[in-house]
C-alpha cells in the first residue's frame, strides 16, 4: 500500500509546531508583560500539543517525524530564538513577526483538505488544529495590537 499523500503536511505541522512551542516559551520567559506572557504560554501549550498529536498520527500511519524533509516555517530558527530570548522590547519582537497583515492571499489553511484521500481520523485532527491555530492567531494579534498601541502612545 502506498504512503498517504498527506504525510508531508502532517510532518511539516509536527516539526514546525515543536519549534513554535520553543519560541513562544522563550519569549514568555523574557517578557515582563504579564498578559502577553499568559497568551504566549497558552499558545505554546497548544503548539506542543499539536506537535505531539501529529507525531502520534504519523506513528499510527507507520511513519516517524523527519525534520530534514519538512517544510520549514521558521527561517534562521536559532537567530530567531536568540532574539525572542533577548532583552529587546516586546514591540521590537512583534515588529519582527510575519503577522500576515495586508496579505490578499488565501487563508494558509484553505488547501489542507484539497487531498480527498485524507482519512476521517486525520481529517478530524486537521480540523481541530486549524480551528485552534486561528484562535491562537486572534489571541496573539490582540496582545500584539495592545502592546504596539502602548508603544506608539509612549513614543
Amino acid at each position: 500500500m502506498a504512503d498517504p499523500t498527506y504525510l508531508p503536511l502532517l510532518n511539516a505541522i509536527a516539526v514546525n509546531e515543536a519549534k513554535g512551542e520553543i519560541l513562544l516559551n522563550a519569549w514568555a520567559d523574557a517578557t515582563k508583560d504579564e498578559a502577553l506572557e499568559q497568551a504566549l504560554r497558552f499558545v505554546a501549550i497548544r503548539e506542543g500539543e499539536h506537535h505531539w498529536a501529529f507525531a502520534k498520527r504519523m506513528c499510527e500511519l507507520g511513519h516517524a517525524v523527519c525534520e530534514e524533509t519538512a517544510f520549514q516555517v521558521f527561517k534562521n530558527f536559532d537567530d530567531l530564538l536568540a532574539f525572542v530570548s533577548s532583552d529587546s522590547s516586546d514591540a521590537e519582537k512583534i515588529a519582527r513577526q510575519d503577522r500576515g497583515e495586508g496579505s490578499d492571499g488565501p487563508d494558509i489553511f484553505s488547501s489542507f483538505f484539497n487531498d480527498t484521500t485524507i482519512d476521517p481520523q486525520t481529517g478530524e485532527l486537521l480540523g481541530r488544529y486549524i480551528a485552534e491555530e486561528r484562535d491562537s492567531g486572534r489571541r496573539l494579534k490582540a496582545e500584539y495590537d495592545r502592546i504596539c498601541a502602548a508603544a506608539s502612545d509612549a513614543a
